[in-house]
């Protein structure tokens, strides 16, 4: 049994794309409005070099070990006499750099105790290397 409507009663399916075009008009302004906003070139000042000698930094490499012990300057060190060590080399030259080299697989806490004692130093430049 087949089912059929009068042919009085059949609706055209189209599909309406007048509001489609609305929207696609709306946002095509949309974007042409912002998109030369979004473009403007962005004006900074870089640092230049300033020339002249360079004084060489004091660098300290301090290294941590897989059995969690540490070495400053491929000197043995403990977690105690760290702290003061840094903070001499601080107070000798501010500008000391500590560039901190954990073996793979050291254990991590012994990697965040020795930056604890490197910021309880007073050190401000710490480079982390691998």
């Amino acid at each position: 049994m087949a089912f059929s409507a009068p042919a009085s009663r059949r609706e055209l399916a189209e599909i309406n794309i007048t509001p489609l075009v609305d929207v696609m008009l709306v946002l095509l302004v949309i974007f042409m409005v912002t998109a030369p906003l979004l473009s403007r070139p962005i004006e900074t000042i870089l640092p230049q070099p300033v020339p002249g000698k360079k004084e060489p930094l004091n660098d300290l490499v301090l290294r941590i070990g897989l059995a969690g012990d540490y070495t400053l300057d491929d000197r043995p060190v403990s977690l105690a006499e760290l702290r003061t060590r840094l903070e001499d080399a601080r107070i000798a030259d501010p500008r000391t750099v500590l560039n901190v080299e954990a073996s793979d697989g050291a254990d991590y806490q012994q990697l965040v105790s020795a930056l604890a004692q490197a910021e309880a130093s007073g050190l401000d430049n710490i480079v982390m290397r691998h």
